[in-house]
């Protein structure tokens, strides 16, 4: 009768690490895509300061900020 608990129990367990280096992941993609919104909006916002705002830095922020749905979405996933 034992040797049919063992194997469960050690489902559940694995299952439990499982779910917890997952969690872990996620935490860190969230951690990721908001270190990468901060530095954004500090490019955006140098290049606006700046005399001569450089146009090719103004449309990649132009289109991450159009992307940021998909993007946001991308790490929820």
């Amino acid at each position: 009768m034992l040797h049919t608990h063992i194997p469960r129990l050690i489902s559940a367990v694995l299952s439990i690490v499982q779910a917890s280096n997952l969690r872990n992941r996620v935490y860190a993609m969230e951690d990721r895509l908001d270190i990468l919104e901060v530095a954004i909006e500090d490019i955006e916002r140098i290049n606006n300061n700046s005399t001569h705002p450089n146009s090719l830095i103004s449309n990649i922020v132009a289109n991450v900020k159009r992307h940021h749905a998909t993007i946001s979405e991308y790490y929820e996933q």
